[in-house]
This record gives structure tokens, C-alpha cells and sequence, in this order.
């Protein structure tokens, strides 16, 4: 058998995990070197956006007049500005030259004519030879280009942290170093197996002496195998079905769980970002900023900071009650006093946020669950129907009592949403309009956990629009 193959297993199986784990490396460093370029190009780019804009009020203030006078007093030493018209003609440059040709070919010019802004990393330009960053702003007639030569500086802004380089390939060599050791030892398992495969296939199986296994997960795994061969053809076929049941569901938990880590990622970065590049223009332009604009920079990145708490409490209540919800303590909850609570806590909100509650449950409706749930089940509804309804009413009644369960029904006046939301509305992280939601500072989880909250006091939850407008909600919660 060793003839076969020039390489045994246990360098097989190091070589498929080394070329697989530098593959994977080399594919990661690229992807993130790739991102960290642009991100540093974009940067830089945004920068020269806000002193291209600074230096088309001064030019407009101006009236257009002696375009040397204004830009002197904005550029710096080593930056070398260009002003074009419309057509890409142009109209000076810092250099001093004036015969160019037209412009409206570069690549940055007729990004800023088409969007507004627009920029080139890295170009050589025709008079002087030297390398340029350009970025371009558009004003109402003119263009304006700022571009900063390649020099010492410059590379140190736009190059890539070294120290990044070099954790990716210690992480590569020490995962390389883990998979020999690994597959030395699985090596040896296998080796084993192979040996009583031979003996299964000659009759001798049975007297196969399991003690040369290592004292292991995997020596035990094979030596159960072999203590199991006896009954392999009777139950074969369940053990089959019941592996693949197993594999089928622990897919279906990386896939949810793999989902829900990808939504978290995409919603977190987005008031991260929006904090950062506040946090940064204010940074970066200290001096050119009056008052007003770095208190609205401050509001902006303090808006984004309110909306990650309330995103990073809404995914703790989605994980407690998906994943613990066996450790959530019950008590008697007194569900008619909790939607008194919530009708006073809107009273407070300013009067665009408002809205009228109307509640006809009587006093004495206790159910043996968790207070705090029960809470963001009428909380989240509430503030729900007040961000998106657009109504002017809230109608909170308890509709039936049974033996075993209370059911309710919490509707609203506004303006309902389309049929084909409707199947989806509970679903993480969805939105009905994307941008709206973002507005209003939604975190895309509320009737997630009105869902989730509803399911885990044993009852069941349905929405449907009103025929006279709005949304109605239907839940049961088990007595």
C-alpha cells in the first residue's frame, strides 16, 4: 500500500493544511491590504475635500477675481492647486504655467463634473514629471483641483502598517507549526485504523488489539468504531439518518448564526463610521471650524453613539432569549400595571413623537413570566407604531381570557406597510424602508424581540393591516 503513494497520509494531510492556511493568508492580506489602501486614499481624499470647499466659498466670495490672491492664502508650500471651468479648460494653475491642455479628460475632473467630487491616487503629471495625488471639488461653475506630490510624507500616509504584515505571517507559521504536530498525531490514528481495516477485511477483526491507540479524543473515537463493528450492519442505516439529521442541524445553526454576525457587523459599522469621520473632520480641521459646525459634528457622532447602545441592548435581549432563555428568571408580572408604565414613559417624549394610547385592559391581569420581557414586548411595539405608523392613535385591548392564556391586540392608525412586508416584519434586522429607518435611529430588532418575548411565555404573535389603516398586532401570552 505504500506504493501507491509517495507521500503517507499524515504529509498529505500537512501539506493540504499548510497550502490551505497560506492560501487563506495570502487571500485575507491582499483582501485587507486591498481595504486599507482605500480607506487611507479615502481619507486623505476627504481632507483635501474640505480645503477644496473651503477655497470655492473664498473664489465665490471673490466674484471670481484674481484666482492667485485667494488661493495664496489657503495653499500650502508643497500643494500645488487648479482651477478649471466647466468644460476643462483652465483657467490657473499654482504652478504658474497657464498653457495646458484641456482637463476634462482626467479622471478625477470628470468624476467631480459628473458627482461633485472625484480623485485620482496616484498620476504623473505632464509639465513638471512628478507624481501627483489629485482631488477635485465641484462648485457652481468652477472646478477645483488640489493635488499634493509624492514625496516622504506622503508615502508614510498612504503605506501599510508593517506590523499588520508580520502578525498575518506569524499567525501563518504558528497555524503551520499546530498543523504538523496535528497531523502527526492524526497520522498515527489513522495508520491504526488502516491496520484493522486489513484485519476487517481478512475476518480477524475481532481480535484486534485496540491498546496501540493513543489516549486521545480521536483514539478513543477509534477504538469505539472498532468496539461497535459487531452491530455496524444492523444499525447502519439509523446511524446514517441520525448523522445526517446531526450535520443538517449544526448547519442550519452556523448558517443563522453566521447570518445574524454578518447583519451585526454591517449595522455596527455604519454609526461607527458616521462617529468616526465626525470625530475626524473635527480633528483635522480644528482651526477652519467655527462653533456652530463642530457642536452639529458633535450632535451627529453623539446621535450615532445613542443608536449603538441602543443596538448593542437590543442584540443582548435577541442572545439572552435565544440562547439562555432557560437561565431568565419568571416571577408574577402584572401586565395591566407595565402598560400603564409604558403609557407614562412616552408622555415625556417632545410632541412630534407622540402619540395617543388608548387602553382598555382591566387592572389584574398577571402572568407568571419575566417582567423586563413583557416590558419591551409593549415598549418596542409602542415606539414602533411612534417611529413608522405615521398614525395619531394607539389601541392597547385585551380581546380574551382563557384557562391557560390572555390574548391581546395592539394596533395603530397610521399608515399600515405593504403586503409583500408583512411575512417578514419579525425577521432580525429587517426594514421596510432602509433609509427611513436609519433616520429615525432604528435598530431593525424590535419586533425581533417582540417576537422572541411573545415565544418565550409560550404564546404565539401574527400581524396583518387594519382595513381602516395602520397595523394590528395579535399575541397570546401563556397564563
Amino acid at each position: 500500500m505504500a506504493s501507491k503513494n509517495s507521500f503517507n497520509y499524515q504529509t498529505r494531510l500537512f501539506l493540504l493544511i499548510v497550502v490551505f492556511t497560506w492560501v487563506l493568508t495570502f487571500a485575507f492580506f491582499m483582501l485587507q491590504y486591498t481595504r486599507e489602501k482605500e480607506y487611507k486614499a479615502d481619507t486623505l481624499n476627504a481632507q483635501l475635500q474640505v480645503y477644496n470647499r473651503e477655497l470655492l466659498r473664498a473664489i465665490e466670495r471673490d466674484s471670481l477675481q484674481n484666482f492667485a490672491d485667494v488661493t495664496k492664502d489657503f495653499r500650502a508650500d508643497s500643494m500645488r492647486v487648479t482651477i478649471v471651468d466647466m468644460n476643462g479648460h483652465v483657467l490657473y494653475d499654482s504652478n504658474g504655467d497657464m498653457n495646458y491642455s484641456n482637463h476634462s479628460s482626467r479622471n478625477e475632473i470628470s468624476e467631480a463634473a459628473a458627482t461633485g467630487v472625484g480623485y485620482t491616487i496616484r498620476r504623473q503629471s505632464e509639465t513638471d514629471s512628478r507624481y501627483y495625488f489629485y482631488s477635485a471639488t465641484r462648485g457652481k461653475s468652477l472646478i477645483v483641483r488640489s493635488a499634493l506630490p509624492y514625496n516622504s510624507s506622503l508615502y508614510a500616509d498612504l503605506k501599510i502598517d508593517s506590523v499588520y504584515i508580520w502578525l498575518i505571517l506569524v499567525i501563518a507559521v504558528v497555524v503551520s507549526i499546530i498543523a504538523y504536530f496535528a497531523a502527526r498525531r492524526i497520522g498515527r490514528n489513522i495508520k491504526n485504523l488502516r491496520d484493522f481495516a486489513e484485519q476487517a477485511e481478512s475476518g480477524n477483526a475481532l481480535t484486534y488489539d485496540t491498546d496501540s491507540f493513543p489516549d486521545d479524543e480521536l483514539g478513543e473515537i477509534s477504538k469505539n468504531i472498532i468496539n461497535l463493528y459487531k452491530n455496524l450492519k444492523v444499525t447502519a442505516q439509523e446511524r446514517d439518518e441520525n448523522l445526517r439529521n446531526a450535520m443538517f442541524e449544526e448547519q442550519e445553526k452556523v448558517r443563522i448564526k453566521h447570518q445574524l454576525t454578518n447583519n451585526i457587523n454591517h449595522e455596527i459599522k455604519n454609526p461607527v463610521h458616521a462617529i468616526q469621520a465626525c470625530l475626524e473632520t473635527i480633528i483635522n480641521n480644528k482651526d477652519r471650524l467655527d462653533h456652530n459646525a463642530i457642536f452639529e459634528l458633535l450632535q451627529r457622532a453623539y446621535d450615532n453613539v445613542n443608536r449603538l447602545c441602543s443596538l448593542l441592548h437590543d442584540i443582548s435581549i435577541i442572545t439572552r432569549i435565544s440562547e439562555a432563555s432557560d437561565k431568565i428568571e419568571k416571577q408574577n408580572v402584572d401586565v395591566s400595571r407595565i402598560i400603564d408604565d409604558v403609557k407614562s414613559s412616552i408622555a415625556v417624549y417632545p410632541p412630534e413623537k407622540q402619540m395617543r394610547i388608548n387602553v382598555k385592559v382591566p387592572e389584574g391581569v398577571v402572568i407568571n413570566g419575566n417582567e423586563s420581557l413583557v416590558e419591551s414586548i409593549f415598549f418596542n411595539l409602542v415606539n414602533n407604531s411612534i417611529a413608522y405608523s405615521g398614525g395619531r392613535d394607539i389601541f392597547i385591548s385585551l380581546d380574551e381570557e382563557t384557562a391557560d392564556y390572555y390574548r391581546f391586540t395592539f394596533a395603530d392608525n397610521g399608515v399600515g406597510v405593504s403586503e409583500e412586508h408583512i411575512n417578514r416584519l419579525f425577521e432580525r434586522f429587517y426594514r421596510v424602508d432602509e433609509g427611513r429607518s436609519r433616520k429615525v435611529g432604528g435598530t431593525g430588532l424590535g419586533l425581533a424581540i417582540v417576537k422572541n418575548a411573545v415565544l418565550f411565555h409560550q404564546g404565539t404573535i401574527s400581524v396583518k393591516n387594519r382595513h381602516a389603516g395602520g397595523l394590528e398586532f395579535t399575541f397570546t401570552l401563556h397564563k
